[in-house]
C-alpha cells in the first residue's frame, strides 16, 4: 500500500504541475523542475532515484539483464516495434493528438535539430525512471501482496496518468501496458519494456521530424 501511495501521490503532482493548476498553490511553480536542457528533474529523482534508493537493499539485478529473456521475446520485440509504427499512422487522423505532436518537416535544419537533442534529453531524464516505478518498484511490491491480480494495478496507473492526454493516447497506454505488464511478471524483467518504450519515443520523434 505503501508503494502505491507513492507512486500515486508523484504522478498526481506531476500531473498538477503540467496541467498548471494554481489550488490551492502553484503547483507548476514548485514542481516543474525542468531544466533549460530539457532534464526533467523531478520525474528522474521522484519517478527513479528515489525508488531505487528503496530497492537497493534487496534489488533482484536479474530485473535489467537479458539472462531471462527467451528467443521468442526477440519477436514479441518486434512486433510491438511495428506495431508503435503503425500507431504513428494514427496521429493525423485525430486533431487533438496532431495539436499535441505537430509536424515540423518545414521548420530550420537548426531548428529540428534543437528539438531532437532536447527531446532526447527529456526522454532519458523520465523513461528510465517511469519504467522503474512502474515495472519494478511497485509491481514487484503489488504482485507479492495481491498475486493473481495485483499486476493489474500497474496498468491502471499508467493509463490514468495519460488520461491527461487525448483518449486515444490513453487508449493506446492501457493496451501496451498490459502487454509489457504481463511479460515483466512473466520473465522478472523489465528490460523489454524499457526498449519498447524507448523505441516508441524514437519513432514519435522521426514522425515529428518528418511531417
Amino acid at each position: 500500500m505503501a508503494a502505491i501511495a507513492y507512486a500515486a501521490a508523484v504522478l498526481a503532482v506531476d500531473t498538477l504541475a503540467a496541467q498548471m493548476v494554481r489550488w490551492p498553490f502553484d503547483w507548476h511553480g514548485l514542481f516543474a523542475w525542468r531544466m533549460d536542457s530539457g532534464f526533467d528533474l523531478f520525474k528522474c529523482v521522484f519517478w527513479g532515484a528515489i525508488p531505487l534508493a528503496f530497492c537497493l537493499r534487496c534489488m533482484d539485478w536479474g530485473w535489467l539483464g537479458v539472462a531471462r529473456w527467451r528467443k521468442t521475446d526477440l519477436w514479441l520485440l518486434a512486433a510491438l516495434a511495428a506495431a508503435g509504427s503503425a500507431a504513428m499512422l494514427v496521429i493525423p487522423l485525430f486533431p487533438a493528438l496532431r495539436d499535441i505532436y505537430p509536424g515540423l518537416s518545414g521548420a530550420p535544419a537548426s531548428a529540428r535539430q534543437e528539438f531532437a537533442i532536447t527531446y532526447a534529453i527529456w526522454t532519458l531524464s523520465w523513461l528510465p525512471a517511469w519504467e522503474f516505478l512502474h515495472r519494478y518498484f511497485l509491481l514487484t511490491r503489488v504482485d507479492r501482496a495481491w498475486p493473481r491480480l495485483g499486476w493489474l494495478i500497474v496498468p491502471l496507473s499508467e493509463t490514468l496518468y495519460h488520461l491527461q492526454k487525448p483518449w486515444p493516447e490513453a487508449a493506446g497506454m492501457l493496451a501496451l501496458s498490459l502487454v509489457l505488464t504481463w511479460w515483466a511478471r512473466k520473465r522478472r524483467n523489465l528490460l523489454l519494456p524499457l526498449v519498447v518504450h524507448a523505441i516508441i519515443e524514437a519513432q514519435l520523434v522521426l514522425f515529428i521530424l518528418m511531417t
